[in-house]
């Protein structure tokens, strides 16, 4: 892993900087990325952001769609290539083919589980979000963040930590929020983007996840099929938190959602308790992230195949995921 002063060197050396994230990007991802964007321009950098994915309707009320580009990246445009929350390089997605050894490369990101894939690769496992990890860069970069930066940085703070409940919450984690807080970040909007700007239209979605997750011993888990997803009109990142909802039981130690994006690919997020890390998981079946928040994306036939998969590497690491035993 590099220092973090070669990466302030390089970024004031260059130019021209594309930035890129990982696909399906949460609000730490979009925050990163963003805020980073914002601090660059500020140095007189030539910056465009490169996302595929459109934003959630939640998303849009805090990040600015229309700046970012959804077209193929051409390399030639640019002399730094710097990418944000992404911890192997299919997490790329479409753009996974700028990070090759003939660009200028850059990975911030604060997965224990980065593979490295850049030139240079600064990660900070023992941050909650990648957001701290850009609050650190911009302060080296000696960049004042103003307000407009501080709120996107505090989204994805309080996104990746759940509003600061998740374990991965720390010291550092309110020293960057107070820092942000003096710095004028808008809380209210950040608040009632996050928690308060659900649709009407989801409350049959929810009740469909209620009425339907199951509990395998420990584990509970929701499990929803394209066709399903459809009819109820549901949206992806709905179920995909509903785990989050799940592991809040005292019966349950860890839980998991699977949805299926498309016919034959499943998406898969899971979160536990202090004492089990489902990330060893989450890696067995092609993705990672943190000890308590974990996802994937892998192939199967149908649902009920999806969730089989999912249950029997449960069964098959069981004793590797109690962190007391280790």
């Amino acid at each position: 892993m590099n220092n973090i002063k070669e990466i302030v060197k390089i970024i004031k050396k260059s130019k021209s900087i594309a930035l890129f994230t990982h696909i399906s990007p949460d609000c730490d991802a979009l925050g990163s990325t963003f805020s980073l964007s914002l601090a660059l321009k500020k140095l007189g950098k030539n910056v465009q952001i490169f996302i595929k994915d459109d934003f959630t309707e939640n998303q849009k009320l805090l990040f600015e769609e229309d700046q970012v580009c959804k077209d193929d990246c051409n390399v030639k445009d640019f002399d730094l290539f710097i990418c944000c929350d992404a911890s192997a390089i299919e997490r790329l997605g479409d753009y996974s083919y700028v990070f090759n050894e003939k660009n200028m490369t850059v990975v911030l990101d604060h997965h224990i589980c980065n593979k490295y894939v850049a030139n240079l690769n600064y990660i900070e496992s023992d941050s909650s979000s990648c957001c701290e990890v850009i609050f650190k860069l911009i302060t080296k970069l000696k960049v004042k963040i103003d307000s407009e930066i501080a709120t996107k940085l505090y989204a994805g703070l309080s996104t990746d930590t759940s509003s600061f409940v998740n374990t991965n919450t720390n010291k550092n984690s309110f020293f960057v929020a107070s820092k942000l807080c003096n710095a004028n970040a808008n809380l209210s909007l950040v608040n009632q983007s996050l928690y308060q700007s659900k649709s009407l239209r989801s409350v049959v979605f929810n009740k469909y996840l209620i009425n339907n997750f199951k509990l395998e011993g420990e584990c509970a888990y929701i499990a929803v099929s394209k066709k399903t997803l459809d009819e109820l009109q549901g949206v992806k990142n709905d179920c995909s938190g509903f785990s989050k909802s799940l592991v809040k039981y005292k019966e349950v130690s860890y839980s998991f959602s699977l949805i299926e994006e498309e016919a034959g690919t499943f998406s898969l997020s899971m979160r536990s308790k202090l004492n089990y890390n489902i990330r060893i998981i989450a890696e067995k079946l092609g993705g990672g992230g943190h000890i308590c928040a974990a996802g994937a994306t892998f192939k199967a036939k149908n649902v009920d195949q999806a969730v089989k998969m999912v249950l029997t590497t449960i069964k098959e690491n069981k004793d590797l995921m109690k962190i007391n035993s280790q």
